[in-house]
Formats: structure tokens, C-alpha cells, sequence
């Protein structure tokens, strides 16, 4: 059998992941992950503000770790490998200089979080997104339409015009701006000049109200408008956004030497991590995908002739050839998924960790081991004694905007909340209701698209979540209704950027062809629970008043 090998890589919101894989068997060779230092040590963020910033550093360390790490110990391999191809949080921008050097990597700006990459959960652009999305409003053609007529502080424009609007200095240094997927395709080809850097069309379509419907994007009166900053900055911005099946170029000769690989690998275009996702998950028409994360996102492709030129209102992404080349990509979901647990978790764990980590009566290392395997084993424990609750209606129950909503109808400012607590209230009831309340969330959400039109037969779930939590998996069949299948790969976005990187080395023709020959199979398949599904319909009624009383208090 011919060689040819490919490489996967995912940068997520906590650390970066590679894998190495046999493009025509599918067999998975290696796998490495790298977690952000800096991000790890909570640096430049500040969650009281939703500010959540990373340093390049983190990603240009990461990028070498990984690829060493599924490289190092396959170096009868690296002469074979044929591509790379990337994905990563979106949208996550940086101002740069000239040269797409990202302003943090100088001197001057080296801990100013302005000057860093702006993560895709940070919400310090709300007011900027405000005014964005009442100038399209006003607007002949309505931009928002390909983000269900919302635009989000998670969004490009919204961030960019919040990062000119804090610092003169930044506003006078700042040339371009680059997202993290092109930063990394970038790095990897050796570009500088951004007008030759390819741009993921993915996140140009869906965040950046690029499209073809309307020449690219929106013209430069509308920037004017906004703030006359956006302008020159926009002008240097490559007019053309390619999707994931497209070369960006071929290795530089300073990593393929790094590397020990040919310099005649090639370079994909980078995408978004939840569109990869879904690719390495095996999506498809009426088959959606499901990635459970820190966030929740809800990825699904219609034929354009099947959606006859619709838009979708209230979802957070509509765009042609988004996730699947030719087919109309979808995204919608949830701000915080796994995040929501975890706040739980940190909540629960407070006194032990704090009373841990500062005993002096047991040795350092012991008492990280202690700290880990508490943090570890919390949720674990929460989702066994949940699963044993009988369920009934005036249970305690929460709602899920613990980082605001992201579908449908986006609404930063909303917060997360717990109701009906009683002093027998338990650990393990809270976790039962805010898992409730994200199955709630998404069944908003596929309720707010069937009353569209638009159906599934049903999901694939794919993530930590996905494969460890069986009780969240449970409840979100039991709320949705659905059918949801569980994939066994543990790195969907990490193949199905190695599935974009078969398709750009020529080994397939098109996504689905590599697809159907390196998508692994189902593991697991959770099915409605009829009993329970009766209960959270009604429960549901609640969690939607519970959302317009909390809307009303805004």
C-alpha cells in the first residue's frame, strides 16, 4: 500500500493537540497534547470582566511541542507525510504589525492583554457588537443576516473595534490583524504580508460578514461608520477567503528543517475547531454534530436547492460552504457547556483545594496529587448520584447563561441562575439541574430550528464530554429527542484536520470522500428516555420563563 501520512492539528481553548494519521487506512499513528502555560497561570485574563486573552507565545510553543511530540518518535514516517492542516478557537484575533507579527511579541506591548489574541468566550465587545449590529440594521443589506441577525462580542468586528477603541497606542501601532487559525497556517508557510495570507473562510463568512452575496465585505462607508480605525486595517486584508479543502501553501524551510519533513508538504487553510469537528465526526445532511466542550456547538450542513436560499434566524452562523465545501454550514449552541460544570466544580471544591494547597503537614507533590484527584474525581462522582435521582417537576432547576447566550438570539448580558432551592437541597441535585438546563438550552435550539424547517435524523457527539459523562449524554437525548451517537475518536477537530489535510495533499477529492474513508466508528448510542422526556417538556416551560424574567431584569 502506498505511504502517505497527514497531520491534524486542534488548538482549543486550553491547550493544543496533534495527531498523526495513516491517510488511507484512518489508523491514528500518534497523538500529543501541550497545555498553554501562561493561560494555565490565568494570565491576562479577568473573568469578572469576561476577559480572556492568550498570549502567541503559548501557540508557537504548543505548534512546536506537537508536532515534535507525534513526529519525534515516528521519524521513518516524516518522509511520508503529505500535509498539515489546523484549526482553532474562533473567532480569536490579534492586532499585528506589518509583517502579521502579532503586536504582543514586541517589546513594548509584551503584557498588555490588548495586544494579545482576543479568545472566541471573551465578551468585552458587547457595547462595540451593540453598535455593529444596529449600523446593519440601518444598513441597506442587514449583514447580520449570515448570524441570524444578531452579532455577538464573540465575533471579529465587535473585538477589533473594542482593542482600537482602549488604547491610542495600540490604535496607532496596529496594521493588520490576523485570526489564530491563519496566524498558525502562517507561521507554518512563513508569510508576512498580510495581503498574500490566506484567510479561513469559515470564520471570514460566519464572523465577519464576508460573502459573496455582497462583493466580500461590507464596503468601506460601513467601517467608516463604525469607527474610521476599522478602514486601514480592513485594507490590508487578503479580498479572497478560502475553505478548508484549499492549499494555503507549502512548509517554510526553517520548520521543515525543524521538523526533519520535506519541504513539499503542504499547507491547508486553517478553520474553526467546531467546523473540523464536525468533519471529523463524520456530519452530514440531517446528521448533526454535536462538540461538547467547554462550550456546546451544534454543527449541521443542508443542500442549498434543500434550504432554497432561507436565512435561519436567531442562529449564531449561516454560511455557504462553511464546514463542507458546497453544502450551506450551520452553527449554533451554547456559550458555556462543559464550562458551567466546571464552575460548579471550582464552587464544591473551594475550601478542600485552598486547605490543601496551603498544608504544611504534606510534601508539595503529595498535595498537588491530592488537589488533582479531587478536581478529578468531583463531576465523576456528582453525575453517578445524579443519575440515581428520581425526576420530578419542583426539583431545583437552573438556567445555563453562566457566559450569556449564544443561540438562539444571542444575548451576552444574560446570566446563569438556580431556583427552587431548599435547605435539603444536595451537591448532586445543583449538578442534575444545571446539566438539565444545558439539554433545555439545546433543545431551544433544535426546537427553534424544526418550527423552521429544518430536521434531523440524528447527532453525533463528539468530545471529553461526549465520551466520559454518560448522565449528561442521557439527558440530552431525553431533551432533544433524538437519537445521539457517540464517536469514537477522542480528537474530532484534530482528525477532521487531518481529513482537510488528506483532501489538500490530492490523496481524496472531496471532504465527504475522505470522510467516509477515515471517520471512525460509533462507540455508543444514547435514545430517549420517554418517561423523562414527558417531565422536561414541562420542565422546559419553565426554563423559558425563567429566561424572559431574566431578560425582563436586564
Amino acid at each position: 500500500m502506498k505511504k502517505d501520512f497527514v497531520i491534524g492539528l486542534d488548538y482549543g481553548t486550553d491547550s493544543a493537540r496533534a495527531v498523526l494519521v495513516n491517510a488511507h487506512t484512518g489508523e491514528q499513528i500518534a497523538e500529543t497534547v501541550h497545555n498553554y502555560a501562561r493561560w494555565a497561570e490565568g494570565k491576562y485574563c479577568n473573568a469578572l470582566e469576561s476577559r480572556f486573552r492568550q498570549h502567541p507565545l503559548d501557540y508557537i510553543e504548543a505548534l512546536k511541542s506537537v508536532l515534535h511530540g507525534v513526529l519525534d518518535n515516528n521519524k521513518d514516517i516524516a518522509p511520508y507525510v503529505r500535509a498539515i492542516a489546523v484549526d482553532t478557537t474562533a473567532s480569536t484575533p490579534c492586532l499585528t504589525d506589518e509583517n502579521l507579527q502579532p503586536l504582543s511579541l514586541k517589546e513594548q506591548y509584551k503584557d498588555n492583554p490588548d495586544a494579545m489574541f482576543v479568545l472566541w468566550k471573551d465578551h468585552t465587545g458587547v457595547a462595540e457588537a451593540a453598535a455593529i449590529e444596529e449600523a446593519c440594521h440601518r444598513s441597506q443589506i442587514d449583514y447580520t443576516q449570515v448570524s441570524g441577525y444578531h452579532y455577538s462580542a464573540e465575533c471579529f468586528w465587535a473585538k477589533v473595534m473594542h482593542l482600537l477603541g482602549t488604547n491610542a497606542e495600540m490604535r496607532r501601532d496596529a496594521h493588520s490583524v490576523i485570526e489564530c487559525s491563519d496566524f498558525i497556517t502562517a507561521t507554518l508557510t512563513g508569510t508576512t504580508d498580510p495581503k498574500k495570507a490566506r484567510m479561513g473562510h469559515c470564520n471570514a463568512a460566519q464572523k465577519m460578514f464576508w460573502s459573496e452575496d455582497w462583493g466580500g465585505f461590507p464596503p468601506e462607508s460601513f467601517f467608516e461608520e463604525l469607527d474610521p480605525a476599522l478602514v486601514p486595517i480592513l485594507r490590508t486584508l487578503n479580498a479572497n477567503k478560502y475553505t478548508c479543502d484549499k492549499p494555503y501553501g507549502t512548509i517554510s524551510d526553517k520548520w521543515a528543517a525543524e521538523l526533519g519533513l520535506s519541504t513539499d508538504v503542504v499547507i491547508g487553510c486553517g478553520n474553526v475547531d467546531s467546523h473540523q469537528g464536525a468533519i471529523g465526526a463524520g456530519v452530514a445532511y440531517k446528521r448533526a454534530m454535536i462538540n461538547l466542550g467547554t462550550s456546546g456547538c451544534c454543527m449541521f450542513v443542508i443542500p442549498n436547492e434543500v434550504l432554497g436560499g432561507r436565512i435561519i434566524d436567531g442562529v449564531f452562523g449561516q454560511a455557504d460552504s462553511c464546514i463542507i465545501p458546497g453544502l450551506v454550514g450551520f452553527e449554533v449552541g451554547l456559550s458555556a457547556f462543559g464550562d458551567a460544570y466546571a464552575w460548579l466544580r471550582r464552587t464544591l471544591a473551594y475550601p478542600t483545594v485552598e486547605i490543601l494547597a496551603k498544608s504544611e503537614k504534606i510534601d508539595p507533590a503529595t498535595r498537588q496529587a491530592l488537589v488533582d484527584e479531587v478536581l478529578d474525581n468531583i463531576l465523576v462522582k456528582l453525575g453517578q448520584d445524579a443519575a440515581q435521582i428520581t425526576p420530578r417537576l419542583d426539583a431545583p432547576f437552573a438556567t445555563d447563561w453562566f457566559n450569556g447566550r449564544r443561540s438562539p438570539d444571542p444575548n451576552q448580558m444574560l446570566w446563569g441562575s438556580l431556583m427552587r432551592l431548599r435547605l435539603s437541597t444536595t451537591a448532586p441535585e445543583l449538578y442534575y439541574a444545571i446539566v438539565e438546563a444545558t439539554a433545555l438550552a439545546m433543545k431551544t435550539i433544535v426546537d427553534h430550528l424544526a418550527e423552521r424547517g429544518i430536521v434531523f435524523d440524528s447527532f453525533i457527539g463528539v468530545g471529553g464530554i461526549a465520551q466520559k459523562a454518560p448522565f449528561v449524554m442521557q439527558m440530552l437525548a431525553d431533551a432533544i429527542g433524538k437519537d445521539i451517537h457517540v464517536s469514537k475518536t477522542k480528537q474530532s477537530c484534530a482528525l477532521g484536520s487531518a481529513i482537510c489535510a488528506s483532501v489538500v495533499a490530492g490523496i481524496y477529492p472531496t471532504i465527504e470522500a475522505a470522510q467516509a474513508a477515515l471517520c471512525q466508528p460509533i462507540i455508543r448510542t444514547y435514545t430517549p428516555n420517554a418517561e423523562r422526556r414527558k417531565l422536561l417538556e414541562r420542565r422546559h416551560e419553565m426554563y423559558r420563563a425563567a429566561g424572559k424574567f431574566t431578560e425582563s431584569l436586564i
